[in-house]
């Protein structure tokens, strides 16, 4: 089983990397504050010989201007926003299982969007419109 601080720090370069290359933004790991209360959520869950989950909150803004920077056009409707919040997710775990299971095949599930996290996203990464959290485990 892979060591916790491997993964985040796998997460951690995904993340800065997602920001940089496709949302034209700098991107650095955060100390953990408070969960702001009008944050978007995801979660997704990946299967095969790594199982898991990864789930993650982003600010308003932050996700506006992802969204912006992906489909390239500042007129945004709020299903627009939700869906570049569920590729986020997807583009996270893809980058991460893609690079700490080289060997593996492991399938991911499309990214429910607006659901309640039931654990904590203690990675922050503070992009340059907003803070995104995120919580990655494996969980066999």
């Amino acid at each position: 089983m892979i060591g916790q601080d491997v993964l985040d720090a796998a997460v951690e370069a995904a993340v800065v990397d997602i920001l940089e290359v496709n949302a034209f933004e700098l991107g650095e790991r955060g100390e953990t504050a408070p969960v702001p209360a009008d944050v978007m959520t995801a979660r997704l869950t990946f299967h095969g010989p790594q199982s898991g989950r990864l789930q993650l909150w982003i600010e308003p803004a932050q996700a506006r201007a992802i969204a912006t920077a992906l489909l390239g056009t500042d007129e945004l409707d709020p299903a627009m926003i939700a869906d570049t919040v569920a590729e986020l997710a997807n583009m996270i775990a893809g980058h991460v299982l893609s690079r700490v299971f080289i060997e593996d095949c492991i399938g991911i599930d499309h990214a429910e969007v607006g659901v309640t996290l039931n654990d904590s996203c203690d990675l922050q990464i503070i992009g340059e419109h907003g803070r995104i959290g995120i919580g990655m485990e494996v969980t066999s």
